[in-house]
This record gives C-alpha cells, structure tokens and sequence, in this order.
C-alpha cells in the first residue's frame, strides 16, 4: 500500500509518499500532490502524460470535500495546486455529487453565466442517469465557487481578507447548506 505518513492507521504501508514524489501506477508514472485540509496527508495524484489527476475528496465537480481535520488556509493551499495543473487535466473525484453542488454553486456565485449553463448540462445528464464526472480542471476554475475564492467576486460576495478566509467562509455556508 502506498500511503502518506499521516495516514498510520492504515497498515501495513509498504511505502509512505509525500508531495513532489513520483509513484508508478502500471505502466505509469503518477507526482504525489498534497491536498490536505479535507483530512490531514489527504494526496492526489497527477499523471501529467495522461493529462488525468486523482484528486479525491478534495475537489468534486462544483464542490470540494469537508474540512474534516485540516485547516482553511492549509486547504486553499491544497486547492491552490490543484488549481496550477494544466487547465486541460481530467478530473477523477470519489464522489457523485454534482447535483447537490450545483445547487450551492448557484447559491454561492448566482450571475456566472458559465456555472448557469454547466448546470444545466448537469441536469439534462442526470435526467438520463448519466455521470457528470470525472470533469475538466478549465471548467472548474470558471464554475467551482471553492477553486474561485480568490476572484474579486467572489471575495465581494462572501468577504474575506484572503482567498483562503473566502474560501473558509463558503466551506462554513456550504455545511450548512
């Protein structure tokens, strides 16, 4: 099993990664990438030749996963590198929820255009049982409100003095969404 180091109740761990390492999945070659803040050594993996990363709980199409044990500023920073991958990566997420996200999206960013007509897509796939994941990194940048708490908008509509006090701010409304 590979696994980070703060994941000890995990046993056995044949071998602990941490962010920046390279792991072989297969035939292929997988960068480590922390993203903590969901849980504490929470990792994704990025396969940059097959333009797919691994991402978890901690970004779901048009959402991200709790804050479980990390904290706001720790968890942007997490978000932030996911942000940084080219903007053409696949997305692979362990959940399903779209349809829930969606409707706090629109909540959280009601005039962006691009999250308007992407919920619309979401709902014409899941009328025909469709999956609306894996997605596409350019498309979340422009409709995810957790990977847009640095845009002045959004900062406007929810406050903050930093994208990671915005962000922090749309994790707390969206608990209790």
């Amino acid at each position: 099993m590979i696994a980070p180091q703060e994941v000890d109740k995990l046993s056995p761990i044949d071998r602990v990664v941490a962010h920046g390492d390279a792991v072989t999945l297969g035939e292929h070659t997988a960068q480590v990438i922390d993203v903590s803040g969901h849980t504490n050594g929470h990792i994704a993996f990025h396969l940059p030749a097959d333009g797919i990363a691994f991402v978890g709980d901690s970004v779901f199409a048009l959402g991200c996963g709790r804050m479980f044990e990390g904290e706001p500023q720790q968890f942007w920073d997490s978000l932030a590198r996911i942000k940084a991958l080219p903007p053409e990566t696949t997305l692979y997420c362990a959940h399903e929820y779209t349809a829930a996200n969606a409707k706090f999206a629109l909540h959280a960013d009601p005039e962006n255009a691009a999250l308007q007509a992407y919920v619309q897509e979401i709902d014409a796939k899941r009328a025909k049982d469709e999956p609306t994941v894996p997605t596409v990194l350019s498309r979340e940048l422009k409709t995810n409100p957790f990977l847009r708490a640095d845009a002045p908008e959004m900062q406007a509509r929810w406050g903050g003095e930093s994208p990671a006090d915005t962000f922090a701010k749309l994790r707390a409304a969206k608990d209790s969404f």
